[in-house]
């Protein structure tokens, strides 16, 4: 068989978010570029990850207003019957037109340009395609993002499904049954909750990122209240049946439960696409969970002229994370060995569920790791979110927790279960991004009734615990 042989300066490998956002920034200042992709076309971000669930989350949280009517007083004179069997098809006709948007950029690169097939590095400067096509190269991303992960014990079972099959379903399910207390687990439970479809999510005490207690504790409490939210269960059989699935497991008070649900969904993680890439080979480092090491500020890997991007090379599946890795990976590409820096933001992690979950900087277990390795000593300061202005929204219950340099009076982390969450995350991030101290905060005159005023409140207790700190430390004196 004939092999065909390409040179190029750079070449991107994977055509997902980060891919493409590489690929536009390498081409930039005139570099010849290959993008190398296994299909299909449009970003996973696009067609089973943030944009689906999402609109799911939309979906749902538009029928549940419905039923939360009655809070306000408002009742209707018969029983509203909803119609669910449309929702999947108005999801994938949204999800059409924005990934219409990559299809279109895709095919605007010329055919020797794009590339289809499975790549392996030979050396650090030479790739191969399907074993039919050799590329040179000076430089190199790789961006080929994540799978979910299904596990020994669930891949036995038919039929079983993970997101990249889910949102390709004619009708809801009427029950499921979701492995994984992770984001993506989180959100499409509670989405699919709010639709009327019988859920129950098995997860770890430990949902998503959170390491406070008492932030986990509240999140427990408001989601188990929304949706069927079971922790530290072990699983003792799940085996197929005609109807679906059959599942036996011990809860946390040692009692067996049975379970009969139509589908079960894998959502416990997801894994970095790298296998078959001779990565290991050619000396790309990678840690124990199979993510690529890298420079943070650079995309730099352990091989020099090798960059990587998004989800390949950390667990924060994020579109905007992957469209700045993307970018740097692509501008650094081009000008290597000349590389540029970026400021690394302070980290910013929602997930939308009712009530929203948020981290901003560090968590606190972070922070007690940074506070053994720097000696700088923190404070730990909350907001209960159950003042009068949070039940005029409805919508109280929810907890901001920050933790405050003792040494700069600044904000350093914080984890957050809150209505509104987001905003209050956005808000703090931008605010620790300009070096703001809890004095500032604290003094900042908020808006009434919004839900960035628990920002004020968790800076003024903080404020005041500095101050106690100072006057015993002089008092010592």
């Amino acid at each position: 068989m004939d092999i065909k042989k390409l040179s190029c300066h750079t070449v991107v490998i994977g055509a997902g978010t980060a891919g493409i956002e590489a690929y536009k920034h390498a081409t930039l200042g005139g570099k010849s570029c290959i993008i190398v992709d296994t299909g299909p076309l449009g970003t996973t971000a696009q067609r089973s990850g943030e944009l689906p669930i999402s609109l799911l989350m939309s979906a749902g949280k538009a029928m549940h207003a419905y039923d939360d009517l009655s809070k306000c007083g408002v009742t209707f004179s018969s029983k509203l019957v909803y119609d669910t069997s449309n929702v999947l098809s108005s999801l994938r006709s949204v999800r059409a037109r924005a990934t219409a948007e990559v299809l279109a950029f895709m095919y605007r690169i010329p055919e020797n340009k794009r590339i289809r097939g499975q790549a392996s590095f030979v050396d650090d400067h030479t790739l191969s395609v399907d074993n039919s096509i050799l590329i040179t190269f000076e430089t190199a991303i790789i961006s080929t993002g994540s799978s979910p992960l299904v596990t020994y014990e669930q891949s036995r079972l038919k039929n079983i499904l993970t997101t990249n099959e889910f949102f390709e379903l004619d009708n809801l399910p009427s029950s499921v049954a979701i492995f994984g207390s992770s984001k993506v687990g989180l959100e499409l439970g509670q989405a699919l909750s709010y639709l009327g479809v019988d859920v129950v999510v098995f997860g770890q005490r430990k949902l998503w990122f959170l390491t406070d207690d008492a932030v986990l504790t509240t999140a427990h409490q408001m989601l188990s209240s929304r949706f069927n939210l079971y922790v530290d269960t072990y699983i003792t059989s799940m085996e197929n049946d005609e109807d679906g699935y059959v599942i036996y497991y011990i809860d946390g008070r040692s009692y067996e439960n049975y379970l009969h649900m139509d589908s079960v969904v894998a959502a416990t993680d997801r894994i970095p696409n790298v296998s078959g890439m001779n990565l290991q080979k050619i000396g790309v480092k990678m840690d124990f969970t199979g993510c690529i090491k890298c420079d943070p500020k650079t995309l730099q890997t352990s091989v020099p002229n090798i960059f990587a991007a998004g989800d390949v090379c950390h667990d924060h599946h994020l579109s905007s994370v992957a469209i700045a890795e993307g970018k740097q990976a692509g501008l650094n590409a081009s000008t290597y060995p000349n590389l540029t820096e970026k400021k690394e933001p302070v980290r910013l992690e929602i997930v939308h569920t009712d009530p929203v979950l948020a981290i901003v900087g560090n968590t606190l277990d972070q922070m007690r790791e940074y506070a053994k390795k720097t000696g700088d000593l923190f404070i730990t300061t909350e907001s209960r979110l159950s003042q009068g202005h949070f039940r005029g929204l409805r919508e109280d219950g929810g907890i901001l927790s920050i933790y405050t340099s003792i040494k700069t009076h600044k904000i350093l982390g914080a984890e957050i279960c809150a209505y509104k969450g987001d905003k209050i995350a956005q808000f703090l991030a931008l605010a620790m991004e300009n070096s703001m101290t809890v004095e500032m905060l604290a003094s900042y005159e908020y808006f009434h009734l919004s839900a960035e005023s628990a920002i004020g409140d968790a800076a003024r207790e903080a404020v005041e615990r500095l101050n106690i700190k100072k006057l015993r430390k002089k008092q010592q004196i």
